[in-house]
């Protein structure tokens, strides 16, 4: 891997933003990193493959913060992260809250290897059905 293949390299990029409750991000989890910011804080920052795209999440709010630290996701795991609530603090202040899931192993349920590679395309047998519809729901359409 280069230099120029770290995250932290990249110019731009799709960041999550949760602004209203219920919006949620899901994928698997390809990078974990710090994130320094100017007055010298760190905060998590991870990069998920959704079915999208690359997705980096960074992890500035509070609660937030706490959830991954309490979850401790890793590369290769599935994590989903949705702000369920935004509380209204003194002094204009809001504190979000988050719901964190991690699952570990194989986040897309993809079938064991077959013993041919034509048909282990086309096989989707062994899919979880639940880990389909979720990929439905987030692509928009059927995406195989």
């Amino acid at each position: 891997m280069s230099i120029w293949d770290d995250p932290g390299m990249k110019v731009g990029g799709n960041y999550a933003k949760f602004e209203n409750v219920g919006d949620e991000v899901s994928g698997k989890v390809i990078n974990i990193g710090a994130h320094r910011w100017d007055d010298g804080s760190v905060s998590p920052q991870i990069t998920l493959e959704t079915p999208t795209g690359e997705v980096t999440v960074t992890a500035g709010q509070v609660r937030l913060k706490a959830a991954l630290a309490e979850k401790r996701p890793e590369t290769g795991d599935f994590l989903t992260i949705q702000l369920t609530q935004i509380e209204k603090r003194a002094g204009g202040k809001t504190l979000k809250h988050f719901d964190v899931t991690v699952d570990k192993g194989d986040p897309w349920g993809t079938p064991a290897p077959l013993a041919s590679k034509a048909s282990a395309a086309d096989d989707l047998s062994g899919v979880d059905p639940a880990v389909l519809a979720a990929l439905k729901k987030q692509m928009g359409a059927t995406p195989f």
